[in-house]
């Protein structure tokens, strides 16, 4: 389901932050700054999606799988 498909992206996202605070934590142990700066650009991305994905779920949650989906269809106008 759409709520499904969510909730995992977003806990596959939240296990790739982790990922990336452990490398950024061994660049720093090795004094590699350019990973580190690299790591901290790409982290700060990926915790951009993990918030993505927490809104979803919060609109969801408060207006109803039905509105949400409802909310995320554009009409184009000609």
């Amino acid at each position: 389901t759409v709520s499904e498909i969510i909730q995992n992206d977003g806990d596959d996202e939240l296990e790739v932050v982790h990922d990336y605070n452990d490398a950024i934590k061994i660049a720093h142990e090795v004094f590699d700054q350019g990973t580190v700066d690299l790591f901290t650009k790409i982290l700060k991305m990926e915790e951009g999606h993990v918030d993505w994905a927490e809104i979803q779920r919060a609109q969801i949650n408060q207006m109803g799988i039905e509105n949400y989906l409802s909310s995320q269809t554009e009409v184009a106008v000609s």
